[in-house]
């Protein structure tokens, strides 16, 4: 969400939850924000909607292969291993349940999925849709979709263990060891995208979010599950 109204930079912080997720609320109008969509939902604000962007789970070296001026800030704390701390201990607690806090502020939740489920969600607009986590190792850690018209592709990226997607034209996918490829000749590395000839692509990306069912669901109340019987 980027933090500017009418041209005009707001600073933003977070007060309070609705829907077991935290708005955002910037302290010049005293508007509450949705941090998903962009949407002002209690204050002045109201009827505005923020540009809002994709902020991706990326490693350093990702980062680097996409943008090779990036500056890299790197914490002085012991580093975990992902054992500890990657998407297995997020998968360990897909049947968990949400705290007394966040579950008290959800007045009706989407049983469609377990609560704790962790997948993808893209969106355009109103039109919504989920891939859950476990869906997508079990079809080969990669689906070719479409949504909205545009062919997609959501992969587990095997650099980061977490899902990603990207517009695609091909008409299938395979993996390579740690490689995707595509039937046009672009081949996926560390989730970034190259040409058949190495050369870096730059992604087009669907808006995208890795995330809990419950929040994504009640965020986007009409999402489509992927593989739920379309």
């Amino acid at each position: 969400m980027a933090p500017s109204i009418d041209g005009v930079v707001h600073t933003f912080a977070e007060h309070g939850l609705y829907d077991g997720l935290f708005l955002m609320r910037d302290e010049e109008t005293g508007t509450y924000w949705d941090h998903v969509t962009g949407a002002a939902v209690y204050g002045p604000q109201v009827g505005t909607v923020l540009e809002v962007a994709n902020l991706l789970h990326s490693r350093a070296g990702q980062v680097l292969a996409n943008n090779p001026d990036a500056l890299i800030a790197l914490s002085d704390r012991t580093l975990r291993t992902d054992e500890d701390m990657g998407i297995r201990s997020l998968l360990s607690r897909v049947g968990g349940r949400l705290s007394r806090m966040f579950r008290s502020t959800v007045e009706e939740e989407d049983t469609r999925l377990p609560t704790m489920d962790i997948g993808m969600g893209i969106w355009h607009g109103e039109e919504a849709r989920y891939y859950s986590y476990e869906r997508i190792v079990a079809e080969d850690r990669a689906v070719l979709d479409t949504f909205q018209g545009r062919r997609t592709l959501v992969f587990l990226d095997p650099s980061s263990y977490v899902l990603s997607a990207f517009y695609a034209d091909a008409d299938s996918v395979w993996w390579d060891d740690d490689v995707l490829r595509m039937t046009n000749g672009q081949y996926v590395e560390g989730s970034v995208l190259y040409d058949p000839d190495g050369s870096r692509v730059e992604a087009a990306r669907p808006l995208q979010i890795f995330t809990r069912w419950y929040g994504f669901a009640l965020t986007f109340p009409h999402a489509e599950i992927y593989g739920d019987g379309r």
